[in-house]
């Protein structure tokens, strides 16, 4: 009988453990670093598709003078990106100069409606995940680079809202937010919160002041005429 017992107990702890169910390990998902927001008295939520464009107006002005000390988000394929448009708005030029290291120009290809950075690259998930893990993690070693991720800013420039251009924007954000992403679960930890905080994505609208042509040519300001050599005889 003592053999029997025995030999019982081993096979009811195989029997336990295989059908304990083993808790799986978390993914980490897109709305786990973009979670859905909600208008409050201190955040702003606006949806792209609602972005026809910036009228002036002071009534406009007042809306958004309203709207300035508020958290913004923008929403866009099911997902709210920390941004900031009141700094467009409102006066149409950023009120602080940060440091070129410390920002990423974002630029567009007006006769192609490509968008490029550092460099002329032209924009990708590839590239700018490598790029955004130098930017963010470089903590001032590198002077290319940020002096701290929370000084760093994603400057997007955009000329209006027609189709074109916000189909542009709109994939711009996309692939933003698609290395942001890429970023954070690179970490390998639950604790998106406190990363965002150390690592903010911070983007910014700034208006494209310059004047094309229909073909897509700077016509104002000029470019400047190309430097003569100089000869030293």
């Amino acid at each position: 009988m003592k053999k029997l017992q025995v030999f019982i107990i081993p096979v009811l702890l195989v029997v336990i453990l295989s059908c304990s169910k083993t808790p799986k390990e978390r993914v980490l998902t897109k709305k786990d670093v973009f979670p859905t927001q909600k208008n409050t008295d201190s955040t702003f939520v606006f949806s792209f598709d609602t972005i026809y464009g910036f009228k002036d107006s002071p009534e406009k002005f007042k809306y958004y003078e309203e709207i300035a000390s508020k958290n913004q988000f923008i929403r866009l394929n099911n997902k709210d990106l920390p941004i900031n448009i009141n700094l467009v708005i409102s006066c149409n030029l950023p009120t602080f100069c940060p440091k070129y290291r410390n920002t990423i120009w974002l630029e567009g290809d007006y006769k192609e409606d490509r968008t490029f950075f550092e460099d002329n690259q032209v924009l990708t998930v590839e590239i700018f995940d490598d790029y955004l893990q130098k930017q963010l993690l470089n903590w001032g070693k590198n002077p290319s680079y940020s002096d701290n991720p929370s000084k760093s800013l994603i400057i997007i420039k955009y000329r209006n809202f027609e189709k074109k251009s916000k189909e542009r924007i709109s994939n711009v954000l996309d692939t933003i937010s698609k290395s942001y992403f890429n970023f954070i679960k690179s970490f390998q930890k639950q604790n998106v919160d406190s990363l965002k905080k150390i690592y903010p994505l911070q983007i910014l609208l700034e208006k494209d002041f310059r004047f094309f042509d229909k073909n897509g040519n700077i016509i104002y300001p000029k470019p400047p005429p190309p430097t003569p050599l100089e000869i030293i005889e």
